[in-house]
């Protein structure tokens, strides 16, 4: 008779989380770009400590050699990389005499500069011996005009009835400007100056991000 036997691994090991984010443990919405540039043959595993708490903030795993960019939270964070070949979870990371540390020896600020250029970082860790190297990134937004005001028919005291102008009719919201809706009961106060004067639609704008 023939038995059949099954050996397990001498050492089992997790499956590897997916390139990118794993977890943003802070509730806070993620918008403040860092990026990390890795060594190809390796693969890392991050984390994001709120420097004033010691708690974890975001943890994201990285396929060295590949493109890496993640969005965080807005605060003041301490960045450890855990490196090494077999991914064995998240407690023992690469295992206990594989895993290699790799800590950016200053914590890390994340936040709004100016009225609305969002300030990051780019991490070059390819070259650990002689230290992380760290540059600020930032994103800025632009406002462009792309439609301006145009003029529409001034106020006619005989036009007919409107109940009310809706802000996507592309008219300054005044819902009154028809004569009838106008008598004595009505004390609104046109928005601009004379009836006579003439309306404008609203301006249209668009937001560009870019690097800055």
């Amino acid at each position: 008779m023939l038995f059949l036997f099954s050996a397990a691994p001498l050492h089992a090991t997790d499956e590897a989380p997916r390139h990118g984010l794993i977890w943003n443990k802070t509730g806070l919405p993620a918008v403040f770009p860092l990026q990390v540039r890795s060594n190809a043959g390796t693969d890392y595993h991050m984390v994001l400590t709120d420097a004033d708490t010691g708690t974890p903030a975001l943890a994201g795993y990285i396929e060295g050699g590949q493109f890496f960019k993640v969005l965080v939270p807005p605060g003041l964070y301490t960045v450890r990389f855990a490196t090494g070949h077999i991914w064995r979870g998240e407690q023992q990371l690469f295992g206990a005499d594989e895993t290699r540390m790799i800590n950016v020896p200053s914590p890390l600020r994340f936040g709004v500069v100016g009225l609305s250029t969002k300030a990051g970082h780019v991490l070059d860790i390819r070259e650990p011996d002689t230290g992380v190297l760290v540059q600020d990134s930032f994103d800025c937004r632009r406002i462009r005009l792309t439609k301006g005001p145009r003029p529409l028919p001034a106020y006619d005291p005989d036009a007919a009835r409107v109940a009310e102008i809706k802000p996507e009719q592309d008219l300054i919201e005044y819902p009154y400007r028809s004569g009838p809706l106008r008598g004595a009961d009505r004390q609104d106060t046109p928005p601009i100056a004379t009836d006579y004067a003439p309306y404008f639609s609203r301006p249209e704008y668009e937001v560009r991000r870019s690097p800055c």
